[in-house]
């Protein structure tokens, strides 16, 4: 599967730089496979092919994979625009994002079916992305809500009642010897 992996990766760097090339190099965005791709190529670069091993670096190349699918749908839907005759804006991109959602496609299907136990694998990495992205949605949650509301709120009022009038709070006694049922009974 590493193998698999890094020709996946070689294959959107090259797709994206004919892409730059077909262009003319007046597109940046047509270098967005050859960046997907060079992710992909590092991740399966560093990724561990020993048995028993957690292989999270596949993992991260099909949820790239996965991201890029989603972002060249819209050239798959153009294409069968172009395919029926009609009129798209840029037919490059349009051709270089069909190529690379087929492309994204077969490598996810590739890797769901050759790596055993796919799912465990997915689960760990999902467990290590949502820990970490929990973690910081909480955080920027509790510091853009919970934060100002309690400086408003400990600012501007008094929940405690500290700031009420002492004339409240203090009842006059007279001194002196008290009874038993005075003692016993203070308040």
């Amino acid at each position: 599967m590493k193998i698999i992996t890094i020709a996946f990766g070689i294959l959107l760097l090259l797709l994206g730089l004919g892409s730059y090339a077909g262009t003319g190099t007046s597109s940046l965005t047509a270098l967005i496979p050859a960046f997907f791709g060079l992710a992909i190529l590092i991740l399966g670069v560093i990724s561990r092919p020993e048995e028993g091993s957690k292989n999270t670096a596949l993992f991260g190349a099909v949820f790239l994979s996965i991201l890029a699918l989603f972002g060249s749908v819209r050239g798959v839907i153009d294409l069968f625009r172009l395919l029926s005759g009609g009129e798209v804006a840029r037919p490059t991109a349009t051709v270089a994002q069909s190529v690379m959602a087929a492309l994204c496609v077969a490598f996810i299907v590739l890797a769901v079916s050759l790596t055993p136990k796919f799912w465990q694998g997915w689960k760990a990495f999902g467990h290590f992305l949502g820990n970490l992205l929990a973690r910081v949605v909480l955080t920027i949650f509790y510091f853009t809500v919970f934060v100002p509301f309690g400086l408003g709120v400990r600012l501007f009022s008094d929940p405690l009642h500290l700031k009420s009038i002492p004339a409240k709070l203090w009842r006059s006694r007279p001194t002196g010897d008290q009874t038993l049922e005075e003692v016993l009974r203070q308040y």
